[in-house]
């Protein structure tokens, strides 16, 4: 089973990390929002503290990795943020299994996994893994999801909670995001959505979040000044209260 983390007490919200993302960077969202939800956060397969569980094939599949924890805890409905890729296995979960999801925020995210405007391909990217490795393909993604790159003073915490990753898996899910697309059943989403992204998000770009926002019925838009792929770290306050508002006024 995937590794998580577990923090507070009240109505259950279920954090997923992007690529090469992990658990350990939402310490400030459990710090924030302990007291008055109970915050679980996931390593993803092939990451983090995950890093050697087995390969999923299909976005589908990370979903389901992940119903596997909320069973295994005995929590029948909850709450359910992704960030970036992330935001497309929350997707994937919340179309699925809607019944299980009571409400959803989308951050950093979009409804094709192929990202035509992300800083790079992700052929550019398998070729960076196949050629450079795992390091140095974390070290210019993760980069990015700053508005002063490495300079930002959380830079050096976000990269260590970003380590583990394996190769393997990072080509597969980056496979797996290839040529997904939620467009077409996005109205399907009826549950209470947040789409909620930075104004200067290099990977998944306001437009991006804007199809997300028009696509799902019951959505509310959000888009945070100043901020890159990384508020939630970047304005951990501000992306606190926001989050908090929106769970409040929909549990």
């Amino acid at each position: 089973m995937l590794h998580y983390r577990r923090a507070g007490s009240g109505h259950p919200l279920v954090l997923l990390h992007g690529f090469v993302g992990g658990c350990d960077y939402w310490v400030m969202q459990e710090v924030g929002l302990k007291h008055g939800f109970d915050v679980i956060s996931v390593d993803l397969p092939g990451f983090a503290k995950s890093a050697n569980e087995p390969e999923q094939d299909t976005l589908e599949g990370y979903a389901n990795s992940v119903l596997e924890v909320t069973d295994h805890l005995g929590i029948e409905k909850f709450s359910l943020l992704g960030f970036s890729m992330g935001g497309m296995i929350a997707q994937e979960l919340a179309h699925r299994n809607p019944e299980k999801v009571e409400t959803l925020i989308l951050y950093g995210s979009s409804a094709v996994g192929d990202l035509p405007s992300r800083f790079e391909s992700w052929e550019a990217s398998i070729e960076r893994l196949k050629t450079q490795g795992v390091e140095a393909t974390t070290d210019k993604t993760v980069a990015t999801w700053f508005v002063d790159g490495e300079n930002s003073p959380f830079h050096a915490a976000c990269r260590e909670a970003c380590g583990g990753a394996s190769i393997d898996h990072c080509i597969k899910v980056m496979r797996a995001m290839q040529g997904w697309d939620s467009q077409s059943w996005l109205n399907e989403l009826t549950m209470p959505t947040l789409v909620l992204v930075g104004d200067m998000d290099r990977s998944t770009t306001p437009e991006d979040s804007f199809i997300l926002w028009k696509g799902i019925p019951n959505a509310e838009f959000c888009i945070m000044p100043g901020c890159a792929h990384g508020p939630h770290l970047e304005e951990p306050e501000m992306f606190n209260r926001i989050l908090e508002k929106f769970l409040i006024r929909h549990l």
